[in-house]
């Protein structure tokens, strides 16, 4: 793996394996298409269990984390243009 990537496990779906930008301690952004369903399964102030999975140089962040959405914004420049980025907080740490 080349780069960092959430994943998001929803009852009676596919996983969804979404590409990480702007990692921090505190915080990750998620990349999506507009037009993907993943946005309708989730809701801005939700809270859910993700796990960040790391490329093999930086696996001190990997793990299972207890997020919430704090938001959904369009990206209007650069590689992702027209995509949007959702913005989770993350609460805690569940395992690694």
């Amino acid at each position: 793996m080349s780069e960092h990537m959430v994943e998001f496990v929803f009852p009676g779906v596919p996983v969804y394996q979404l590409k990480a930008k702007d990692i921090s301690e505190t915080g990750i952004g998620v990349i999506v298409r507009p037009d993907s369903k993943f946005l309708t399964l989730i809701q801005i102030g939700e809270e859910m269990k993700v796990k960040l999975l790391s490329p093999q140089e930086s696996r001190h962040m990997q793990g299972v984390y207890r997020a919430r959405i704090a938001h959904i914004t369009a990206l209007e420049e650069g590689k992702f243009k027209g995509h949007k980025v959702v913005a989770l907080e993350l609460i805690s740490k569940i395992s690694t």
